[in-house]
C-alpha cells in the first residue's frame, strides 16, 4: 500500500436491530422526555452496544431490521464497535479489522441485549436521563 492509499473499514450497507424494538428506537428519537429526542438513531445503537456490553448481554437478533445506514456512523462510533470486538476476541489482534461482518454482527448482538436495559431505565423513570447517567457511573 503506497503512501498516498488509505485503508477504509467497511462494514455492511445497514447495521440493524431486532424489529422487536422498531418503535422503540423511534420513540426515543421523537419523545421529548428521550435521552435520545432528535438524534441519530446511531446514537441508541451504540449506547445500547456499550449497556449491553457492561451487563454481559449479548443476544442474537430474532428478526433483523436493517434500518441503519452504517455510513452514519462516526468514526469514534465505528472504533467503539472495534474495540468491543478485539476486547472480546483478544487473540485476532489487527487481522480482526479484516472482518468488518463479524465485527458488526458482535455489535449488533450487544446492542441486541442492552437494547432491553435502556428501555427498562427509559419506562422505569420519570427522569430517564439522570437515571441513564446514574447507570453508566457504575462503570467507571
Amino acid at each position: 500500500m503506497s503512501q498516498d492509499e488509505k485503508y477504509e473499514f467497511k462494514f455492511k450497507k445497514y447495521a440493524s436491530y431486532d424489529e422487536e424494538y422498531s418503535e422503540f428506537y423511534k420513540d426515543l428519537t421523537k419523545v421529548t422526555k428521550s435521552f435520545f429526542y432528535q438524534k441519530n438513531m446511531t446514537n441508541i445503537f451504540i449506547m445500547a452496544m456499550a449497556l449491553g456490553f457492561k451487563k454481559d448481554a449479548r443476544n442474537p437478533l430474532k428478526k433483523p431490521s436493517n434500518s441503519i445506514p452504517t455510513d452514519v456512523f462516526t468514526k469514534e462510533e465505528k472504533w467503539l464497535m472495534i474495540s468491543v470486538y478485539l476486547k472480546i476476541h483478544p487473540k485476532e489482534g489487527v487481522s480482526a479489522l479484516w472482518e468488518p461482518e463479524e465485527i458488526l454482527k458482535n455489535a449488533e448482538e450487544y446492542s441486541n441485549g442492552g437494547i432491553q436495559y435502556l428501555k427498562m431505565i427509559y419506562d422505569d423513570s420519570d427522569e430517564p436521563l439522570e437515571a441513564l447517567e446514574e447507570e453508566f457511573r457504575k462503570y467507571l
